[in-house]
């Protein structure tokens, strides 16, 4: 009998973090980051699905029980009892997507919660025949096969989350919660809409719920998508974009891992912490087609560990000394596979023994600046094309170590190629090496022209099917991608986070290949930058106007890129004025006291939108008052108004003030302001 939780047991132990056959290497995280862990891709239609393909309700342990009586023995809430041939007695069994109870095991089926043809549909279609036994007979977690009631077993059908999800609401989460695991456990892809509903159903207090990641599931000894090549493959969706990230940069890392298949030479472990002993290592992964794993100093990821298992590595190569991976991580590692630690007292050397260690010769070599990221980082994939090491130097120096000179010479170097510009490495190591070898020195005005610029020289178009984007702003989500790019001997681009700079954007373009692996979720290179979508040159809005009601204020947008078209909108105190959405505004009363601002959207075909805002204007003032004349006609036979109190009678040429004994009898011809007013227009003052 297997052991094996029970569903109605099983589900609650799923969402308290606890999941009973998962390996001790399990990870904790959270419902809510599920999503961000399945790889997308849209759905395989081809070839077309066969239940046959998938052996299924087999008898593992030959104990007289196949799965399907396994898991109703083990999910029936009430005794049974067992006879000859596996024959049950008794037993209650509860539909947890409906509610219904049976009694029979007539009355209750075993649902795949993955249906056998979504899983063909998402990447079984490529598995062995032993993976998808395994698949359909998984006992091993409590969640892949359940108790249902026939109705809400031919009502899902085949259908994911975002077509179907039970009739019982209380059981959603757990529904969608296992699915998500399933998919994660069996690498299985989810489409976009999939992706979506999961999402919308793992948020809230539901996203909250802790889960155990189970590790991928090891199999008929080897894990269900590892490809039948040693080469890795990364899988590409239809637009051609694909993307490897996780939920920081370890997962990151494991998920450029999961493109090599088990077997590898050597894993290569670094500090996550920084980056140049991973970038260091990068090339010299690249020469033995074995994957770059992070680690945090003090500990190893349970999660990381899983991953090497997977590899089944002849060797691990942990890089750099224990300040950066500590001793406790290589023991760590040790008990996986034989480890060497690859360790000197700095980056720089640090950086020549990885070289020393991996390239035996070298007809060229890559030298790099140390200080920061990018220039290495682009120069692996070119240095992977070349069987080349890239060999980090502090830069600002005139010269490089005689330990540098001795590695070039015991490699029999040839040409030196130099990436970045003096900024970078010095004029005086470009002479010092010029004495020696060939020297040719690739840079830009920017890392990411830079990039561009080596791609361009190493990497004919369409030499390769695909290229890697990276954000240029940071480095832990490249570090793995640069082994992988380098071992697929495709070129390494490094973007800006929402949009790539012309000077590379033109490069990818001219490049022409296939599939873009973009490195890092989207807040670090966005799907417009994905697309190659250009940046917008652009400007901050500035206002013309006084800020005063019954004024008109224009906004000037500044120089942006030629043929980029501009929308508007008009704020005060930061909330949006319904209906100004022109260039102009003409204030009102609405916004006295108020200050605005405008924001400007720029727009272009094949660019990213930016939208840029003003400074505040001054607080909009009140309308100004018109001065009042010094006289005026009267507001009736008898009156004066109240602003021109003094009568003036024009026959008379006598003018009245209040209180006196005619004023109120007085019809006036004229009213006036101010005594003085009066008499300015020839008018004496009544005598009573």
């Amino acid at each position: 009998m297997r052991a094996r939780l029970s569903m109605v047991a099983g589900l609650s132990l799923i969402i308290s973090g606890l999941v009973v056959g998962a390996p001790a290497t399990a990870a904790t995280t959270t419902a809510a980051d599920l999503p961000a862990l399945l790889r997308v891709a849209a759905e395989t239609t081809s070839p077309t699905y066969e239940r046959a393909k998938f052996e299924h309700w087999i008898d593992a342990d030959r104990d007289g029980c196949n799965t399907r009586y396994e898991v109703l023995i083990e999910e029936s809430t009430t005794p049974t009892t067992l006879h000859s041939g596996c024959k049950l007695d008794g037993g209650t069994w509860v539909s947890a997507m409906d509610g219904t109870v049976a009694y029979s095991t007539d009355d209750i089926e075993i649902d795949h919660h993955v249906a056998l043809a979504e899983a063909w549909r998402s990447g079984a279609s490529g598995w062995t025949d032993a993976q998808r036994r395994d698949f359909a007979n998984d006992l091993d977690v409590p969640y892949a096969l359940n108790s249902s009631s026939t109705a809400s077993n031919q009502s899902k059908g085949d259908k994911d989350p975002a077509k179907w999800m039970p009739t019982n609401s209380a059981y959603r989460c757990e529904y969608a919660t296992s699915w998500a695991l399933v998919k994660y456990r069996w690498s299985l892809a989810v489409d976009s809409a999939e992706l979506t509903a999961l999402k919308s159903l793992l948020s809230g207090s539901c996203g909250a719920t802790p889960v155990t990641r189970p590790s991928v599931a090891l199999k008929s000894g080897s894990a269900p998508t590892t490809p039948t090549t040693t080469t890795p493959a990364v899988t590409t969706p239809s637009n051609g974009i694909s993307r490897l990230a996780g939920i920081d940069r370890y997962a990151t890392a494991i998920q450029v891992s999961r493109q090599y298949a088990a077997g590898v030479s050597t894993v290569y472990v670094a500090t996550g912490a920084n980056f140049p002993d991973a970038l260091s290592a990068a090339a010299a992964a690249a020469l033995v087609d074995g994957p770059l794993l992070l680690t945090p100093s003090a500990a190893l990821p349970s999660a990381v560990a899983a991953e090497i298992t997977r590899l089944k590595p002849a060797t691990i190569a942990v890089v750099g000394g224990t300040g950066a991976v500590s001793a406790k991580v290589a023991d760590a590692l040790r008990k996986l596979a034989p480890t060497q630690r690859l360790g000197k007292s700095d980056r720089y050397a640090t950086g020549l023994h990885i070289v020393d260690s991996a390239f035996t010769s070298a007809s060229t070599a890559f030298i790099a600046t140390g200080r920061t990221f990018p220039d290495a980082l682009a120069a692996t994939g070119a240095a992977g094309a070349l069987g080349a090491p890239v060999i980090l130097v502090d830069g600002v120096q005139p010269k490089v170590s005689a330990a540098t000179l001795s590695s070039l010479k015991r490699m029999g170097v040839n040409e030196v190629v130099i990436a970045g510009g003096t900024g970078a490495v010095s004029a005086g190591i470009e002479s010092q090496l010029k004495k020696s070898y060939r020297v040719t020195r690739v840079g830009g005005a920017d890392r990411y022209e830079t990039a561009a610029r080596i791609n361009n020289r190493y990497f004919p178009a369409s030499s390769s099917d695909t290229l890697f984007l990276a954000t240029g702003l940071n480095f832990p989500d490249a570090l793995a991608g640069a082994a992988l790019a380098g071992t697929l001997r495709a070129p390494m681009y490094v973007t800006a986070p929402t949009c790539v700079p012309d000077s590379a954007r033109a490069s990818v373009a001219d490049f022409g290949a296939a599939k873009t692996v973009v490195l890092g979720g989207t807040a670090v290179v966005s799907d417009s930058a994905a697309k190659n979508f250009g940046c917008l040159a652009s400007a901050a809005p500035t206002i013309s106007g006084t800020a005063k009601v019954g004024n008109a204020l224009t906004a000037r947008v500044g120089t942006w890129t030629s043929g980029t078209t501009h929308r508007f909108q008009w704020y005060a105190n930061g909330a949006a004025i319904s209906g100004a959405t022109g260039q102009s505004f003409t204030l009102t009363a609405a916004q006295k006291g108020k200050k605005v601002t405008v924001a400007v959207t720029g727009s272009k075909s094949g660019y990213t939108t930016v939208t840029r805002r003003s400074k505040a204007t001054a607080a909009v003032a009140a309308p100004a008052v018109a001065p009042k004349p010094d006289r005026t006609t009267p507001i009736s036979k008898n009156t004066c108004p109240s602003w021109a109190p003094i009568k003036g009678n024009e026959s008379s040429m006598i003018y009245h003030v209040k209180g006196g004994q005619y004023y109120d009898r007085t019809n006036p011809e004229e009213c006036f302001t101010t005594q003085a007013a009066a008499r300015a227009a020839g008018y004496r003052a009544s005598m009573r």
